[in-house]
């Protein structure tokens, strides 16, 4: 016998289902410019939409009334876009990052679980992308906080794991006295990167490199380092897990012995899953707690704040600033930023 309540039940149990394919939807949607065509051309019939976009047009006038049922879009005749539909793509790179990203892993849950299962696997090249975009919002405002209150007058700024470079383009054009060294070991993000370059008008200050960051002892930087900047947002947990440890410590004692003036900026997580914050917060339910999971099974390994200061302080260094997001953006206190000098 069914209960009385049953479908209120199922409605409320499915509700993640729907959000499954709600997030799917409108990466798609954002990632072919449905968004931005709509909302550059208003009253858009559906095949001229479709030809503008190059799909196709029964296809699409499906997800055209998928996200019409969930309030992003309106037809009255022509396809516009509500209130929501006009702000969310502001928040774009978080899809990218996330759903365009992360996908891929997260249909290797059950895989991943098991003893002895290989990594899952993710697309790095959308990933260094949405991170990049995310980090316009969050990680840069501490990176130009933390380079001005030193006080130094850097030369080079040399970005390890640079992604597709639109974060190290952003400082650049900030702080258009920085010459720019972008490293990723991705060949499609340094494509990317290729073109951003172009495209912001930074080509002359801006050198781009093929390769691990472990390679930047390799580098030849004027004044012997002594005015570079070497930045690593969200990349030393990467190292942890696929090199180990005595990697990222080696990389940063090696580094420090051939350029001992320069200094080392650091964004990073603090890795804390079960604070009373990841369930109490909105945006540590909406993004840490699924960055938290997705970290366990892609072979990265998060620190918490104290872990990452005792091992640099164990290699003989020192953090001479420290900076936060700003709480308009992020107000969970879980990203931080840091400086290292030589002690």
């Amino acid at each position: 016998m069914v209960a009385p309540d049953f479908e209120r039940r199922l409605i409320a149990n499915t509700q993640p289902i729907r959000y499954f394919f709600l997030a799917q939807a409108l990466h798609h949607a954002l990632d072919q410019g449905v968004f931005d065509a709509v909302g550059e051309q208003p009253g858009m019939d559906t095949n001229t939409l479709a030809t503008r976009l190059g799909l196709d047009t029964e296809r699409l006038l499906g997800l055209l009334h998928f996200l019409q049922n969930e309030g992003y879009l309106v037809d009255d005749g022509g396809w516009s876009l509500t209130a929501k539909g006009t702000d969310l793509p502001t928040f774009a790179p978080w899809y990218e990052m996330l759903v365009g990203g992360y996908a891929p892993t997260m249909q290797q849950l059950g895989d991943a679980l098991r003893p002895g299962a290989p990594w899952a696997s993710r697309d790095a090249t959308r990933v260094g992308s949405g991170s990049c975009r995310i980090g316009a919002y969050d990680t840069l405002p501490i990176v130009m906080r933390l380079l001005e209150s030193l006080g130094d007058q850097p030369a080079t700024l040399v970005d390890l794991g640079c992604g597709d470079a639109g974060f190290l383009i952003d400082v650049l054009v900030r702080r258009p006295e920085l010459r720019g060294i972008g490293m990723d070991p991705n060949p499609g993000s340094i494509e990317r990167a290729t073109r951003h370059r172009a495209e912001r008008g930074v080509e002359d200050r801006l050198e781009l490199s093929l390769g691990d960051a472990a390679d930047v002892v390799k580098l030849k930087l004027p004044d012997d380092g002594s005015r570079t900047y070497f930045m690593t947002a969200f990349v030393l947990q990467e190292m942890l897990e696929q090199d180990g440890e005595a990697a990222v410590e080696n990389l940063l004692r090696t580094t420090f012995d051939t350029y001992p003036e320069a200094r080392w900026l650091v964004a990073e997580m603090d890795h804390k899953p079960t604070a009373p914050v990841m369930g109490t917060h909105g945006l540590a339910l909406a993004f840490y707690n699924p960055y938290f999971l997705i970290h366990t099974i892609t072979e990265q390994r998060l620190k918490t704040r104290a872990e990452w200061f005792a091992m640099t302080e164990r290699i003989g260094l020192t953090c001479v600033a420290t900076a936060e997001t700003d709480d308009r953006v992020d107000s969970t206190g879980i990203q931080f930023g840091f400086v290292l000098a030589r002690a």
